[in-house]
């Protein structure tokens, strides 16, 4: 059963903000591909689908903003949902970006908006993606709930 679900979780979805993809897309695609992790584009009509239709235990969002018309792209029609979809703990948001850092509440990010500023090193991007990858499968895998009460002085 683990090995079905970590197949499934072996994506990540790239936010396309133009008609064709960028060459940032192209880069991440193929240094993640190297690592088993496939890069997907999507619109954001497609991740609003995602979130509230899927199955999927968790859905890794992507989004760079390194041109002006991008980011104006994406101040029209990603931030005014983002808040929403970040709501979901089933969706976290990495925001590449040359601009500067969305104001988004804290209460409403809880902990699964990322930002990383322009310019990046391509390597550490990936890395970074594929350790919280790792680390959010690991805690997927964990029993929630805590350890059994004991009382004092009884035998176990």
């Amino acid at each position: 059963m683990n090995g079905v679900r970590q197949e499934q979780d072996n994506f990540f979805f790239w936010l396309k903000l133009e008609d064709k993809l960028d060459e940032m897309y192209l880069q991440v695609s193929q240094e993640l591909s190297r690592k088993g992790i496939q890069l997907i584009p999507v619109t954001v009509d497609q991740i609003s689908k995602l979130a509230a239709l899927t199955n999927l235990s968790h859905l890794t969002v992507i989004c760079s903003t390194r041109h002006s018309k991008q980011f104006m792209t994406f101040r029209k029609t990603v931030h005014p949902i983002l808040k929403y979809l970040l709501r979901q703990e089933k969706l976290t948001f990495f925001n590449l970006s040359s601009f500067s850092k969305l104001e988004i509440p804290q209460k409403t990010t809880r902990q699964n908006y990322f930002f990383l500023k322009y310019p990046l090193n391509l390597n550490s991007i990936c890395d970074k993606l594929i350790k919280y990858h790792e680390i959010r499968l690991e805690k997927s895998q964990t029993w929630p709930g805590g350890k059994r009460a004991k009382v004092p002085g009884a035998g176990t």
